[in-house]
């Protein structure tokens, strides 16, 4: 068992917001707006799962090039800050719904940064995190870490 198998879930919130860009491409602001919340949800639960449990541990293999643990947290920070602004820009499509079409348009310039940064983030999380946490965890924390993951991400996926 490896920490890489946690991809899943990145791989599952990634599609979660592509269905959100796909209301938005149908104009369903309604439906955009509650698969967003829903994805902020569960990437909240995400990293604050990552936070409290998975970086501590990574702490204890010392100064990684490349991965201290504030560019993890750093850049959580950054993604709910550009989540923020593209809530915002949506909740103003339903009380003002003119020019839509554009505002979209807008809206998904928006979002390609923060898809960015999500890109980049989950790279460094297989290639740096994932692999550390292989390497330092002992086989009894690793599978308890891994078993806490999965049920996690299995509980969202009967949602």
């Amino acid at each position: 068992m490896t920490f890489l198998t946690l991809i899943t879930f990145h791989q599952n919130l990634n599609e979660l917001f592509i269905r959100h860009q796909e209301a938005l491409l149908d104009g369903d602001i309604e439906a955009a707006t509650d698969r967003l919340d829903e994805f902020i949800k569960q990437l909240r639960e995400h990293m604050d799962y990552e936070e409290k449990h998975l970086l501590p541990v990574y702490q204890r293999a010392g100064e990684i090039r490349g991965g201290a643990v504030e560019f993890f947290t750093g850049e959580h920070r950054k993604m709910l800050e550009l989540l923020a602004r593209i809530q915002d820009s949506l909740n103003l499509f339903a009380t003002n719904p003119e020019n839509l079409k554009r505002r979209i348009i807008k809206l998904f310039d928006e979002e390609a940064a923060f898809k960015s940064l999500v890109e980049h983030h989950d790279m460094r999380e297989e290639n740096i995190l994932y692999p550390t946490l292989d390497r330092i965890t002992t086989p009894e924390e690793k599978k308890y870490l891994l078993n806490d993951c999965l049920h996690r991400q299995a509980a969202h996926q009967s949602l």
